[in-house]
């Protein structure tokens, strides 16, 4: 219990710092808001997480493994994030959000407490609503009028018949 709070509250943290590093170097407001929106949500998560440690008064200790795995999973990400254009942002982050789902699911089903997998559902959860902003708003800067399309028939659904 305590690597895996630990580990999701680095995860939150260093996806905070990512994203907010990602809205300074974007040049089109709507991907600042999206990256910093996202930054903002993983601050909230950090939030809820260190709520859930206090109520349940859980200790974290610091261990080395856990830590080296945050850095090496952020380390590989940089690596690989060598941002070239906008659009790439987007997929390096979708990349990570589904990283981190797939990291809080492992959480979940190790979990031994309703607590525990109460908070890893939680952090499921979120994850999967970043993952489907960023495909949104990646769809919309890469393929627009697909995108119209596509939101028009939500609104207008009558309309298919």
């Amino acid at each position: 219990m305590e690597n895996g709070i630990k580990f999701a509250k680095e995860l939150e943290k260093e996806g905070a710092n990512f994203y907010i590093e990602l809205g300074m170097k974007a040049d089109n407001l709507l991907t600042k808001k999206l990256f910093y929106t996202l930054a903002k949500q993983e601050i909230d998560h950090l939030i809820a997480l260190e709520s859930f440690i206090l109520s349940n008064k859980y200790k974290i200790n610091k261990e080395r493994s856990v830590e080296e795995e945050i850095k090496n999973f952020f380390y590989e990400l940089k690596e690989k994030s060598k941002i070239e254009n906008q659009l790439q942002g987007y997929e390096i982050s979708l990349n990570l959000e589904k990283k981190s789902y797939v990291q809080y699911e492992k959480l979940f089903s190790l979990a031994e407490t309703n607590e525990e997998k109460k908070i890893y559902k939680f952090l499921m959860e979120q994850e999967k609503q970043h993952i489907e902003a960023v495909i949104n708003v990646y769809s919309y800067l890469s393929e627009t009028g697909d995108w119209f399309q596509k939101e028009e028939s939500k609104v207008w659904n009558w309309m298919n018949l």
